[in-house]
C-alpha cells in the first residue's frame, strides 16, 4: 500500500510539474531531449533543446545522484546523515556541503534566525505527525526546541570539517538544497554548450536562455489547494529561476486547523502566516529557495519590504484570501495572455 501511495504521488507530481511549465513544447522538427527521475523525494525533470546528445542528461542525473548522497537527511553515509549521527565528533565533508551550510548561515542572519537548517529534530517530528494526522504534543516540541540553533554547529571551511557543540542538534538542508542543486545543474549544462533548457525540481524551476523560437519560458504559479491543472498566474522568464514555496502541499488538518511544513524555529509549530505561497524570481535558485521560505515565515508586509530591498529579485505572493500581490518589478514578468 505504501508503494502504491508513493507511485500515485510521483504521478501527481509529474502531472503538476508538466502543467506548471506552460507552453514549453518545441515545434515539429526541432530537437530536444528530456528525462525524469526521482531524487530528494522530488520528481526531477530536465529538458534540453536543440540537441540530441543524451550524454548531457547522463551527466545531469549523475550530478543529482551525487548530491542526494551528500545532502540527503535520510541517505546513510551522506554528509548530512553523518553529521547528524556524529554526536560532537568532527566530521569531514565535501566542499559543496561546506558551501551550502555557509549559505545557510547567511540566510539565517538575513531572516533574524527564522530560516534555520538545524530545524531537523522538529521537521522529523512533524513529518511523523503528518503521517499519523495528529499534531505532536507540546511536551515533545518543547523538549526539542533547545537543540534548534545554527550556532550549535561550527564550520572549518579550510579543512572541510563540521562539528556540533550539541549532540542532539540535527541538520535538514531542505530549505536550500534543491535550489543549490538547480544552480549546479545550470552551470553543468552551460559548460556543455547548452543555450536553451528548463530544469524542474518540484517547486524549483530554472531556465537557461529562451525557448528555441526565441520566446520566453512560461511558468505557472499553482493555485493553492487547487487541482493540479489550476494555476493562479503565469510568468514569462528568460534565463531565470522561479521558486515557489507554499503551505498547501505537505499539510494536514486536525480539529479544523491546518498544520503545514513551514516551521517556526522559535515556537516549534507551523508558522501562523497570512501567505498561502511565495514565488521568487531571481537568477540564483539557491537564493530563491531560501527567500521563498523566509517570506512565508515573515508574512506579506515584511516579505514585500524584504524583496523590494533585495536587488534583482522579484516576488509574487498569494494571501489567504487568494489575492495576488506583486513586488515592484514583478509585473514585468507577468504573462498577460494568461488572464
Amino acid at each position: 500500500m505504501n508503494n502504491l501511495i508513493k507511485c500515485r504521488k510521483i504521478i501527481a507530481s509529474f502531472i503538476a510539474a508538466t502543467l506548471l511549465i506552460q507552453a514549453c513544447s518545441v515545434n515539429p522538427g526541432e530537437r530536444s531531449i528530456t528525462r525524469s527521475g526521482f531524487f530528494f523525494d522530488t520528481l526531477i525533470n530536465i529538458t534540453v533543446y536543440d540537441t540530441d546528445d543524451e550524454h548531457i542528461l547522463d551527466l545531469c542525473f549523475d550530478m543529482c545522484n551525487k548530491y542526494e548522497h551528500l545532502l540527503s537527511i535520510t541517505v546513510q553515509d551522506s554528509d548530512i546523515f553523518r553529521i547528524n549521527e556524529a554526536g560532537t565528533d568532527a566530521v569531514s565533508v565535501s566542499s559543496e556541503t561546506i558551501d551550502l551550510i555557509t549559505d545557510a548561515r547567511k540566510y539565517y542572519t538575513l531572516s533574524d534566525g527564522m530560516l534555520d537548517i538545524t530545524i531537523a529534530p522538529l521537521s522529523t517530528l512533524w513529518t511523523e505527525a503528518r503521517k499519523n494526522g495528529i499534531p505532536p504534543s507540546a511536551e515533545k516540541i518543547n523538549a526539542l526546541l533547545p537543540h534548534v540553533n545554527i550556532n550549535n554547529i561550527t564550520v572549518d571551511a579550510d579543512r572541510c570539517i563540521i562539528k556540533k557543540e550539541d549532540p542532539n542538534t540535527m541538520l535538514d538542508t531542505g530549505s536550500l538544497a534543491k535550489g543549490y542543486i538547480a544552480d549546479r545543474l545550470k552551470e553543468l549544462l552551460i559548460e556543455n554548450g547548452v543555450h536553451s533548457a528548463i530544469i524542474s525540481l518540484g517547486g524549483n524551476i530554472m531556465t537557461i536562455g529562451d525557448k528555441p523560437d526565441g520566446s520566453p519560458f512560461r511558468i505557472g504559479i499553482k493555485q493553492p489547494f487547487g487541482e493540479a491543472s489550476q494555476t493562479a498566474a503565469s510568468l514569462k522568464v528568460t534565463d531565470m529561476s522561479v521558486v515557489t514555496s507554499g503551505i498547501y502541499e505537505r499539510c494536514f488538518s486536525y480539529d479544523d486547523k491546518l498544520y503545514h511544513h513551514i516551521l517556526d524555529p522559535v515556537t516549534g509549530y507551523p508558522k501562523d502566516t497570512d501567505l498561502y505561497s511565495a514565488t521568487i524570481i531571481s537568477s540564483s535558485s539557491t537564493q530563491g529557495d531560501a527567500l521563498s521560505t523566509i517570506c512565508l515565515l515573515c508574512g506579506l508586509d515584511k516579505a514585500e519590504a524584504l524583496i523590494n530591498n533585495t536587488p534583482d529579485v522579484e516576488a509574487v505572493f498569494i494571501t489567504r484570501d487568494y489575492k495576488l500581490h506583486y513586488t515592484e518589478g514583478a509585473v514585468a514578468f507577468v504573462d498577460q495572455t494568461f488572464y
